[in-house]
């Protein structure tokens, strides 16, 4: 009876991983990301936000509408955030025809913000986020969570229709990387910096 009852279960579990890899496999690329994506936020509509740059300029997520759009969430007190400002600057200044770069940064002040940003020389556009109020919309808490976590740093890509498509906690390390993966979400970028098919 035993045997009988482990041989049941083995096989329901096959069945069922059976037909969780077809449903992956059915799908594109990008709705694989997708669906693979540990981040609740990802395949919601990106949250919208007004904040003022470090140059105090405004920019909402609307000034972006039609555009595919990448976001680095960023702190003052994160090493590893630092690493990431090369790859985003080369980007912007290779890639930015067609799909936007925005960095928001979420600790600290605006003028520790602005020090570390002319301390590398960084000429995209910074965002300053007082309280964490956008990176906690785009990093949403479990309702059982005993208690908040933000992490940084933090990386979003948003769709031209405005959905959130692929979010990540570390450092891409190299632009290729940034731009391999915009390939596979069917945002693919030219060594020119136009966006393929354009």
């Amino acid at each position: 009876m035993k045997t009988l009852l482990t041989v049941g279960l083995v096989a329901a579990l096959f069945i069922l991983l059976v037909s969780q890899w077809n449903a992956l496999t059915s799908l594109s690329t990008p709705e694989r990301l997708i669906a693979a994506g540990r981040h609740p936020i990802v395949g919601e509509t990106a949250p919208g936000f007004d904040l003022q740059t470090l140059d105090g300029d405004r920019i909402t997520l609307e000034d972006y509408a039609g555009r595919a759009l990448i976001i680095g969430f960023w702190a003052t007190w994160c090493q590893g955030c630092k690493k990431d400002f090369p790859v985003f600057e080369t980007f912007v200044q290779t890639h930015d025809e067609k799909i936007g770069f925005l960095s928001i940064c979420s600790e600290h002040s605006p003028e520790k913000a602005q020090e570390i940003v002319a301390e590398h020389g960084v000429t995209f556009p910074v965002l300053y986020d007082e309280g964490k109020v956008v990176a906690r919309a785009y990093q949403p808490q479990s309702e059982t969570a005993r208690r908040e976590v933000t992490a940084f740093p933090f990386v979003v890509i948003i769709d031209p229709g405005g959905t959130v498509i692929f979010a990540h906690v570390g450092i891409f390390a190299t632009i290729e990387r940034l731009v391999d993966l915009l390939a596979e979400l069917g945002l693919p970028v030219d060594a020119r910096g136009a966006q393929a098919g354009s």
